[in-house]
């Protein structure tokens, strides 16, 4: 968020209980245009009472304090005219609306030139220009005035608001961030006090939590704000967050350890205001996402298992459903269709029991299903019972006549299962987190220097300045360097740690299918050698058609390996998708969550453009195909099975080798990426860290190292990408 761009803040708090108002936070704001000058036919004329003449010189210096230009403010000052703190009747001097305005260079120019007083009240609120870039979100002013001058966050204007106060109402993360690092520490030169109250006892966390400003609150906490603070009306911060009823508000300052019994001055407590406010669904919602046991007065619920065990349980669950669905599957024995439909509800039972009574112990959410290692002990159950199968079945039968077969399959079957559990167990790549207050000051002041103090560049989660290609996850709460996606498939986020072996499990897997396919085949040819069937049914007789002989041998006596060998070909389906898409995003240097964004950008783009082209069946399609997605159930699905991503991968091909020069260079294929090398150097960079050779291809990230544009570079720290030859930029 730049500077310019902050929210207006409406109305404080009010006590609904007695419809009383306070004071207006933004209403009494000072503008560029009040006070002192109104228009008449388009020129700007001075504001005065009866008996104070127009001083035409302060008029104009004003205006250009407003307008920031510095050669009219340097030839008033200059010639004397003017002096630096002269002012109106309203007390605004001119460094007031320079700071107002964003005015920065010339801010700069009349305090170390001309010695502007930043501490000087103005206004009908009585406040310092230091309160006005506040109160509008302005960074870079701040910071000037904090660091390089003498100006005092502490000083109050007549609404009682000081410096951290403004800044939470602007709603500018940015700026409460870099007070509090600047500000709120114990070794800050000009402190503050994070919980200061204003003239009605609220602290900034009490605003905050009236705005429903997530990261502000979260960025209280973090300095230690108090939760249990009471203002004028005994409403702690709490009681406010139901003003707006944001849910992520209430549950951080549960967390952080609100009292929700706290009576305020009507005697009602949370339950009672959260009626008032008609949140009370999403407030019980919470208080159960908090681990509180509404049975128990909601005190804190004890388990009849602990977490770690619940997760292992939730983990080892799909060993015993799986098999037993499979084995329900006796369709060559009749009943075809109940059998089926009798195992998809076995399934389908024992995932309720999961999802209701073990998966509670350790997570409350929306979805948990997808945020839980069910997925994750689906895939391992199904290699746990394929090699099962392979050693005590296909082994026995195929050793000798299959022995290369098996031999690779073995390697495989080594290879798959060490890459799942490593990528499962492994740090993804989580950006260390600095644990001295000085070291986060410097990287804002870095940022500042930079002009790049957002949250693109800075984390407002962990407090970190964000390397290049890392995301904050909300499943760990931790940033993680170069995030590719997060794989409940293997229940953790896949990052520059585990990404290649994430791909290398892919691929493993993808060839295990295969092996595993055709060494069955050769198993059930082995089996039917003298075995005589006598099929009468019409209807085996045409799937034994469809099959070929082998499979229907499996088929008719071997059950349990058929069902296995079908299952896992549904599943080679996605396993194949996902390979073709990953495959097409490291050739191009992007990750999974940069091929989307490129791709939304890239849209974007096109829609736009389609307006400037000539009108045909084909733009009147495109402009009419761009709904507002829809986050159901069956999309869901189709990103965790990568489905969604290989139909994107294939539309913007053929969009791109049938689009025209118009609108070919709004296409991802197209469109310059600033981590695309080349093909070879892209594939290069991502299997080898450091020289290219067999050896360094087995090399794992110890931190967060890994090549880029054949170079070693740590993704905790890279904040500029390595420079491409005139090759590269073509």
């Amino acid at each position: 968020m730049s500077d310019q761009e902050t929210k207006d803040v409406s109305e404080g708090p009010v006590d609904s209980d007695k419809n009383r108002e306070v004071e207006s936070v933004a209403s009494e704001e000072p503008k560029p245009e009040q006070d002192s000058a109104t228009l008449s036919d388009g020129n700007k004329v001075l504001v005065v009472s009866d008996d104070e003449q127009p001083n035409s010189s302060l008029e104009i210096y004003l205006d250009a304090c407003r307008e920031g230009d510095l050669e009219k403010v340097k030839e008033l000052l200059s010639s004397g005219a003017v002096d630096v703190n002269d002012t109106l009747q309203d007390g605004n001097t001119g460094l007031h609306w320079a700071c107002l305005n964003n005015r920065l260079q010339l801010v700069k120019y009349l305090i170390e030139e001309k010695n502007a007083d930043p501490n000087r009240k103005g206004g009908e609120i009585h406040a310092t220009p230091l309160h006005w870039a506040c109160r509008s979100g302005l960074v870079y002013i701040v910071d000037y005035l904090i660091s390089e001058t003498t100006a005092d966050p502490n000083l109050r204007d007549s609404q009682d608001y000081n410096a951290l106060h403004l800044a939470v109402h602007s709603s500018n993360i940015m700026l409460v961030v870099y007070l509090l690092v600047s500000c709120c520490d114990a070794h800050s030169e000009k402190k503050m006090y994070v919980d200061e109250p204003d003239g009605s006892n609220r602290t900034s966390l009490h605003w905050a939590s009236y705005q429903n400003d997530i990261y502000t609150v979260n960025a209280l906490i973090r300095f230690g704000a108090d939760v249990t603070k009471v203002d004028n009306t005994l409403f702690t911060p709490l009681h406010w967050s139901f003003m707006g009823g944001y849910k992520n508000v209430m549950k951080s300052l549960v967390e952080a350890g609100s009292d929700i019994f706290v009576k305020n001055d009507q005697n009602k407590n949370s339950f009672d205001v959260a009626q008032d406010m008609d949140c009370l669904f999403t407030w019980k919602k919470v208080l159960l996402e908090c681990g509180k046991d509404p049975k128990r007065d909601w005190s804190q619920k004890v388990h009849w298992i602990p977490s770690r065990i619940g997760k292992l349980l939730t983990f080892l669950a799909p060993y015993a459903l799986l098999p037993i669905a499979l084995a329900i599957c006796s369709t060559s024995s009749g009943l075809a269709i109940p059998k089926i439909v009798f195992a998809f509800a076995f399934f389908a039972l024992g995932v309720y029991l999961v999802k209701t009574f073990i998966i509670p112990t350790y997570l409350v959410d929306d979805n948990p299903l997808f945020k839980s290692p069910f997925l994750a002990g689906v895939f391992s159950s199904t290699a746990f019972w394929c090699i099962l199968v392979w050693m005590y079945n296909i082994l026995p039968n195929t050793i000798f006549s299959n022995f290369i077969a098996n031999v690779l399959l073995a390697i495989i079957i080594v290879i798959f299962v060490w890459t799942f559990f490593k990528a499962m167990f492994i740090n993804p790549g989580f950006v260390p987190i600095p644990t001295d207050n000085a070291i986060i000051h410097q990287q804002v002041k870095d940022l500042i220097k930079e002009k790049k103090l957002d949250t693109e560049h800075f984390c407002v989660n962990t407090f970190i300045r964000k390397p290049l290609r890392s995301k904050y996850s909300k499943h760990n709460r931790k940033l993680v360097a170069r995030f590719d996606h997060y794989c409940p498939w293997v229940y953790n986020e896949i990052g520059v740690r585990n990404h290649k072996l994430f791909i290398t499990f892919v691929y493993a897997l993808n060839l295990a299918i295969l092996m595993f396919t055709y060494l069955s085949i050769e198993c059930f040819d082995k089996l039917k050698d003298g075995y005589e069937s006598d099929d009468d049914e019409k209807g085996e007789s045409f799937l034994c058609s469809m099959l070929g002989d082998d499979l229907c041998f499996g088929y008719k006596n071997h059950q349990f390996h058929f069902n296995l060998i079908v299952w896992c070909l549904i599943q080679y389906v996605w396993i194949s998708f996902l390979c073709v898409v990953q495959t097409f995003q490291i050739l191009r240097g992007l990750t999974t969550r940069e091929f989307s964004s490129l791709n939304t950008r890239a849209s974007t783009a096109r829609h736009n453009l389609s307006a400037a082209l000539p009108a045909d069946n084909s733009d009147s399609e495109a402009r009419s195909s761009a709904p507002t997605r829809r986050h159901n159930e069956m999309q869901t699905w189709l990103h965790l099975l990568g489905i969604d991503q290989f139909v994107m991968t294939l539309k913007i091909t053929i969009a791109s080798l049938f689009s025209d020069g118009a609108r070919r260079q709004y296409d991802p294929l197209h469109i310059a990426i600033p981590t695309d090398y080349g093909m070879i150097q892209n594939w290069l960079d991502f299997w080898v860290i450091g020289e290219v050779s067999w050896r360094s291809v087995l090399f794992l990230p110890i931190e967060g190292e890994n090549n880029l544009n054949g170079e070693v570079v740590d993704y905790y720290r890279l904040y500029e990408y390595p420079p491409k030859s005139s090759e590269q930029t073509v």
